[in-house]
C-alpha cells in the first residue's frame, strides 16, 4: 500500500469529512490529498521543520510547557484524580500552537478552558467528523440531525481559529530564510508555488493541528494507564530514570533537568512507550483507494476500490505477536530503539529457523539482537508501524516521540502515579475504548490518576 509501483493512494471519499472540518471548501491536505505535484511541494517544505536538526531546537519549549504541568499537578495535591489524558492534550496543543506558528493557547494554565477554546472545540469536530463518515446525508442537511447544527458550528470556529493564525502569519511579512517553523515554511509554499491556494494552506494548517494535538496526547495517555497498571512496570522506570540522576526522591536534592540527549539513554520506557502504541495505536484504521487492478495476497482488487488496513488488528493478532493482549515492554528491549517500523514475524521466523539449522548437532540459537535488527530492516510482512510507513507516513514523528518521551519521564520522575478508583481498574478502562477519529476513551472520564509526588514520600 506504501511504497513503489502500484502503491495505493489516500482515499478522498473517506476523508472528505476530515477536509470540510479544516477549510470551509473542502480543501486537500497532507493527510488526504493524493500524492500529486501540490502534495509533494507542501510534505517536503513541512519535512523540514521537522527535520532532528530543527526539531532538538524545540525541546525547551517542549520541557518549559512539560514542567509547567508538573508545577499545577503538584499544587493540586494527590488527593485530586487528575485525568492524564486531558493534561497530555493540554501540553501538546500548546506545543504546535507555539512551535508551528508561534501562538500560545495557555492550555496548561488554565482552569477551566472557554467554549471557543480549541481544548473544547476539536473534540466536537471529531465527533461530528466520526458521524460525517458514519452518514454522508448529514453535512448536506445538518439541522436535520441530532447535534448536527453544534458540529457545523464546532467546525466553524476551528476554521476561524485557523484562519486567524494564518492572517498572523501573513501580518509578519516574508519569513526569514533560516526561519523553518511550520507557519514560516507554508508561507514559502504560497510565495514559491503560485498553484496552491491560501485555502489549501489554510486546510493544511488545521490537519497539522490536529495531528499535532490529539495523536500525541492519546498516545501519551495510554501509555500511562499500561504502565501505572501493570505491576512492577512503574518501578522498573524509576530504576531507569534514577540512574540517570532524573528520580525525584524524598530527603535529597532535587534531581538533574532532563536534556535532550537523555531521551536516547531510556531504552525500558521507550519500550514501554512502543508496547502502548502496539497495543492501542491511536489512529487504528488507514483508507487507500486501488489506482489500478491489482492483487493483495491471493485476492484481486479492482481499481477504484476503498481498501482499509486495520492498524488496530495488524498491532494485535495472535497472527502477528505473542500474547498479544498483555502488555509486554520486554518485548522491545532487543529492538533499536529508533525503530517505529517492525516485522515481528521475520523476527521470531530467524530465531527459529537459527535454532534449527543443524538437527545434527545442539541448537545454536541466534542472538535475539539479531534477530530485532533484521526485522529492524524488513520493508514487507510489517506487523508494528505506529506511524504509518513509506512516504505518507507521519511527516511529524520526530516532534510527537520528543512530546511524548518528555511528559513520560518528567511525570514518572517526579510523581508516583495509580489510577484512580474510580475507573474500575484496567477492564473499566478498557470498556470504554473509543474511536472519535483517534482511539481514546468514551465519555468525559477520561484516565483519571492520583500523582503522588516521590520527593515527598515516607
Amino acid at each position: 500500500m506504501g511504497r513503489g509501483e502500484g502503491a495505493m493512494d489516500k482515499a478522498a471519499v473517506a476523508y472528505s469529512p476530515i477536509n470540510r472540518m479544516c477549510d470551509p471548501h473542502g480543501n486537500v491536505n497532507l493527510l488526504t490529498s493524493a500524492a500529486d505535484d501540490s502534495w509533494k511541494a507542501i510534505r517536503k517544505a513541512v519535512a523540514v521543520s521537522f527535520s532532528m536538526q530543527n526539531i532538538r531546537k524545540k525541546f525547551p519549549l517542549v520541557l518549559n510547557r512539560v514542567n509547567q504541568l508538573v508545577e499545577r499537578v503538584t499544587a493540586q495535591g494527590p488527593g485530586t484524580a487528575v485525568d492524564v489524558d486531558q493534561a497530555a492534550l493540554r501540553v501538546t496543543l500548546d506545543v504546535i500552537g507555539l512551535a508551528g506558528f508561534g501562538h500560545d493557547y495557555n492550555s496548561v494554565s488554565q482552569d477551566t478552558p472557554a467554549y471557543d477554546h480549541l481544548l473544547r472545540v476539536l473534540p466536537r469536530c471529531f465527533t461530528e467528523v466520526m458521524l460525517r463518515i458514519a452518514n454522508p446525508i448529514r453535512p448536506l442537511i445538518p439541522s436535520a440531525f441530532k447535534n448536527g447544527q453544534k458540529g457545523q458550528t464546532a467546525f466553524q470556529m476551528f476554521q476561524s481559529e485557523m484562519n486567524l493564525l494564518l492572517k498572523q502569519l501573513e501580518a509578519r511579512g516574508e519569513p526569514a530564510a533560516d526561519d523553518t517553523d511550520i507557519g514560516s515554511q507554508l508561507l514559502k509554499v504560497i510565495r514559491d508555488h503560485p498553484e496552491i491556494s491560501r485555502d489549501r494552506v489554510l486546510s493544511e494548517i488545521g490537519i497539522l493541528f490536529v495531528e499535532g494535538f490529539e495523536t500525541t496526547g492519546h498516545t501519551t495517555s495510554w501509555t500511562l494507564f499500561n504502565i501505572t497498571t501493570m505491576p512492577g512496570v512503574q518501578d522498573k522506570i524509576a530504576a531507569e530514570l534514577d540512574t540517570l540522576g532524573l528520580l525525584a526522591k524524598p530527603g535529597q536534592p532535587a534531581p538533574r533537568e532532563l536534556q535532550y540527549e537523555d531521551l536516547k539513554s531510556l531504552p525500558y520506557l521507550t519500550a514501554c512507550a512502543k508496547e502502548a502504541m502496539r497495543m492501542l495505536p491511536v489512529v487504528s484504521i488507514m483508507a487507500r483507494t486501488a489506482g489500478q487492478d491489482m492483487h493483495v495476497g491471493p485476492y484481486k482488487v479492482p481499481k477504484g476500490t476503498l481498501v482499509a488496513t486495520p492498524l488496530f488488528a495488524i498491532h494485535n493478532t495472535v497472527h502477528n505477536w505473542e500474547d498479544p493482549h498483555t502488555f509486554k515492554p520486554q518485548r522491545w528491549l532487543e529492538v533499536p530503539t529508533e525503530t517505529y517500523v517492525y516485522n515481528s514475524k521475520l523476527a521470531q521466523g530467524q530465531a527459529v529457523s537459527s535454532c534449527c539449522q543443524d538437527v545434527s548437532g545442539p541448537a545454536q540459537p541466534v542472538l535475539p539482537a539479531a534477530a530485532a535488527a533484521a526485522a529492524h530492516g524488513s520493508k514487507k510482512g510489517i506487523t508494528f508501524m505506529p506511524f504509518s510507513e513509506g512516504p505518507r507516513n507521519c511527516v511529524g514523528q520526530s516532534l510527537a516521540k520528543m512530546e511524548v518521551m518528555t511528559l513520560l519521564v518528567k511525570l514518572l520522575a517526579n510523581f508516583r502515579i495509580e489510577l484512580a478508583p474510580e475507573m474500575g481498574g484496567r477492564e473499566g478502562v478498557q470498556s470504554r475504548e473509543s474511536t472519535h477519529l483517534t482511539l481514546q476513551t468514551a465519555g468525559t472520564k477520561g484516565i483519571r490518576c492520583h500523582l503522588y509526588p516521590r520527593a515527598l514520600e515516607a
